[in-house]
């Protein structure tokens, strides 16, 4: 089996408290979701839990026709976020990862996600141990989000054919930032600035577009959306600026639900955080 976005990393229960409800989220798991949405023979794989969260996230997968081949469910909570939301501008602010703390892939699981078109995956996911044993088998992309420790950055990015940026709490030079990316080897880099658009550099040219979203209902997963529909974009047309064009769309279109990918439930118990992961990624 060869599917065309493999994604592996993250999924979470995002718990919106002033609505009483979670929403289904997580890098990894929202652009696996998003992919399977545009059409594309999708995969993810992650770690699930035991709880009333994971069998959520679970069913959501299973509802959604992402195929999820490589089963990893342990016994204990599911990763939590609490999520705070000012008019449409949602941002996370604490995360529980639960059982979720490391992945364990097994040689014959590696060699079905390398197998896959494009494999992609996130700072937050503890893959980075295994990018060099399917570097040479298929298309790697990783969003490195705003995360800047620029030790991490170089040594993982020189692995990378697409790289992925958000735009950090901290002041910086767009361009400054994907030019010295770009030199450390992948074939694109991208940088997503939310209302201030995203932009772009493949053979060193430099590509800037404007965000198209109006009508704002949350912005929670709005960089997942962007990455889904890039990567789908280009597997139909091999350009990177047609992949560029379609992800600004598909950010757009995702800004318009509430949650990351718009499947909720109401849920009546507390949420707790245990120990909150957040600010690692500060």
């Amino acid at each position: 089996m060869q599917y065309d976005i493999f994604s592996v990393g993250d999924n979470v229960a995002d718990y919106y408290p002033a609505q009483k409800k979670i929403y289904a989220g997580g890098g990894a798991y929202n652009t696996a979701v998003n992919a399977r949405r545009l059409g594309k023979k999708s995969a993810y794989y992650g770690t699930f839990g035991t709880d009333d969260l994971a069998k959520f996230l679970y069913e959501v997968l299973r509802k959604e026709k992402v195929a999820y081949p490589i089963n990893d469910i342990r016994e204990g909570r599911n990763a939590v976020s609490i999520i705070k939301k000012e008019g449409g501008e949602s941002r996370v602010e604490k995360i529980d990862k639960g059982i979720y703390k490391g992945l364990k892939i097994g040689g014959a699981a590696l060699e079905l996600i390398k197998n896959s078109k494009i494999v992609h995956s996130n700072v937050y996911s503890y893959f980075e141990d295994y990018l060099k044993k399917i570097k040479l088998s298929t298309k790697i992309s990783f969003d490195f989000s705003h995360f800047r420790n620029l030790e991490y950055i170089e040594e993982i990015i020189k692995l990378v054919d697409i790289a992925f940026f958000s735009r950090p709490e901290k002041e910086e030079d767009p361009e400054e930032l994907i030019n010295w990316a770009f030199e450390l080897g992948p074939e694109v880099v991208v940088l997503t600035q939310g209302s201030d658009g995203a932009v772009m550099k493949y053979d060193d040219k430099i590509v800037n577009k404007e965000a198209q979203s109006k009508n704002i209902v949350d912005t929670l997963g709005a960089g997942d959306a962007f990455i889904a529909g890039f990567l789908s974009t280009y597997l139909d047309f091999k350009d990177y600026e047609e992949a560029f064009a379609g992800a600004v769309r598909n950010a757009a279109k995702n800004c318009g639900i509430n949650g990351s990918l718009g499947v909720s439930k109401t849920i009546e118990r507390e949420i707790k955080i245990y120990r909150d992961y957040h600010q690692e990624y500060l």
